[in-house]
């Protein structure tokens, strides 16, 4: 990296932004009412940092209330309903039997493709094991 004046500036004010933070975060550990500090020491925070977000933020979402990022399926979690196929059959199955028997049981898959679904995440269900090239077993 090349010095110069601008590269240098921007250093300066960088240094100056940690600085101002690390007084922020000393200020808050100190306080015994953190949730006056945080606040003070958000409406401090620059608006705009000149760099673009690649998410967009979330809107008022409470911590307590858990955030689903697959759309669920209408019959429930598809982990439950695969380990509970495997436990009926006492042998191991591959993905095009087990998603035969998932769906003559009834269940009903939020994709379009379930098939590719099925194949995409059985890898990582709970209480799926690989027991062989493309055959699976509960654990």
């Amino acid at each position: 990296m090349k010095l110069t004046s601008i590269n240098l500036r921007k250093a300066v004010e960088i240094q100056e932004k940690i600085e101002k933070l690390q007084a922020d975060l000393d200020a808050l550990l100190e306080t015994e009412n953190s949730t006056e500090s945080v606040t003070e020491s958000e409406s401090e925070l620059p608006m705009d940092t000149g760099r673009k977000r690649s998410r967009k933020p979330s809107s008022a979402v409470s911590m307590s209330e858990p955030r689903d990022r697959r759309s669920a399926s209408p019959t429930g979690p598809l982990a439950l309903a695969v380990v509970q196929v495997l436990k009926s059959k006492s042998s191991p199955m591959t993905v095009s039997e087990i998603l035969d028997s998932l769906l003559s049981s009834g269940y009903k898959f939020a994709s379009p493709e379930p098939k590719k679904n099925l194949f995409a995440r059985i890898y990582r269900l709970k209480g799926v094991k690989q027991v062989g090239p493309g055959r699976f077993a509960a654990t």
